[in-house]
C-alpha cells in the first residue's frame, strides 16, 4: 500500500536528527524542551490521529461517527494486534541516553483527569490545550516517545512484504536514521504447520515465516513422510514379530518404531523418508511479514 504518511514521518524525524547534532542527547540531556520540539509533537500528533483513524477503519473498525483516535482508534488496533507490546529502538548513534527501549502504547502517565493514557498523547493533550503551562511536555523524551508510536502506526499502514531467505533477514530500521524494531525469526513449524514463536514474539513488529504456498508444500511433504515412515515400520520384520509376540497390548512407552527397532534401523528409515521428501530450494521460499498477531 502507498503510505502518504511516511514522507510527512521522515521530514518530522530528519529534524530530530537535527536536533542531536546541536543537543547532546544523553540522561541530562534528555528532558529539554523547547518551542522547536513542541512544535515536532503537534505535527507528530497530527499525523496519528490522521493514520490512526485511516487504520481503525481499514481493520473493522465499526464506529462510524465521532471516532476518538486514541479511545476508539489505537484502543480498537491494540487489541488486534497488541500493540502496547510492540517494542522501538533507540538506534541512532547519535543518541546516548540509557533508556534505549520504548513501548510507545503501554500507558504509563495520568491525564488531567487521572487516568492513565500513553506519555506521548498526555504530552499532545497538554501542549495542544494549555501551552503556556506546559512548556515542559515540550521536551526530547516526549518527542522520542511520539515519534516511535507514528514509526509504528506508519509500519501497519504501508503494510510492506519482504522476499528473503533463510539467510537473509528483514532490515531492522525500515527506513528511519532513528529507530528500528524487533524482527522475530522464524525458527520452527511443527507436523501441523504451527509456527514456532520464542517468548519475544509479541514484542515483535515484522516476523519472518514461510510463504503460503511454501508452507502448504511443507505440510503435505511433512504428513507424506510420516506416512511413509509408519508404512516401512509396520512392514519391518520387528515390528510384525512384536505384535505376534502379543507384547503390543503391554506396551506403555512413547516412541513404539524406537523401542521396537535397534538404533541403525530406527535412523536407517528416518534417513531414507527425510531424502526422499525434502523440498527444493524453490518451494522454501521465505518472507518478512507484519506481526498482526494471526499466525
Amino acid at each position: 500500500m502507498t503510505n502518504i504518511y511516511w514522507p510527512v514521518y521522515k521530514n518530522i524525524e530528519s529534524e530530530l536528527t537535527k536536533l542531536t547534532y546541536d543537543i547532546h542527547i544523553d540522561d541530562n540531556q534528555i528532558n529539554v524542551y523547547s518551542s522547536k520540539i513542541s512544535d515536532l509533537i503537534l505535527r507528530s500528533a497530527a499525523e496519528i490521529e490522521s493514520i490512526a483513524k485511516e487504520l481503525y477503519k481499514k481493520n473493522g473498525g465499526v464506529k462510524e461517527n465521532n471516532i476518538l483516535f486514541d479511545k476508539d482508534c489505537i484502543k480498537h488496533l491494540n487489541q488486534i494486534w497488541k500493540l502496547e507490546d510492540k517494542v522501538i529502538i533507540i538506534s541512532s548513534s547519535s543518541c546516548f541516553q540509557s533508556q534505549k527501549i520504548i513501548k510507545p502504547f503501554i500507558k504509563t502517565e495520568k491525564n488531567f483527569r487521572n487516568k492513565l493514557t500513553y506519555s506521548w498523547n498526555n504530552a499532545y493533550q497538554n501542549l495542544k490545550h494549555n501551552r503556556y503551562e506546559s512548556l515542559h511536555f515540550g521536551s526530547l523524551k516526549y518527542l522520542f516517545d511520539i515519534l516511535a508510536a507514528l514509526f509504528i502506526l506508519n509500519l501497519y499502514f504501508k503494510e510492506e512484504v519482504f522476499e528473503i531467505t533463510q539467510n537473509s533477514n528483514v532490515p531492522e530500521n525500515m527506513g528511519s536514521e532513528i529507530f528500528s524494531i524487533k524482527v522475530h525469526k522464524w525458527r520452527s513449524y511443527d507436523a501441523q504447520g504451527v509456527y514456532g514463536k520464542n517468548e519475544d514474539f509479541d514484542e515483535c513488529i515484522y516476523l519472518t515465516k514461510r510463504t503460503d504456498e511454501s508452507l502448504k508444500k511443507m505440510i503435505e511433504a511433512t504428513q507424506a513422510m510420516f506416512k511413509e515412515q509408519q508404512e516401512m515400520f509396520l512392514k519391518h520384520p520387528k515390528t510384525l514379530e512384536f505384535v505376534r509376540s502379543g507384547k503390543l497390548k503391554d506396551y506403555e512407552g512413547n516412541n513404539l518404531m524406537w523401542d521396537v527397532l535397534d538404533e541403525n534401523e530406527y535412523w536407517n528409515i528416518i534417513n531414507i523418508t527425510s531424502k526422499k521428501h525434502i523440498l527444493d530450494s524453490k518451494d522454501r521460499e521465505m518472507e518478512g511479514v507484519l506481526n498482526k498477531n494471526c499466525i
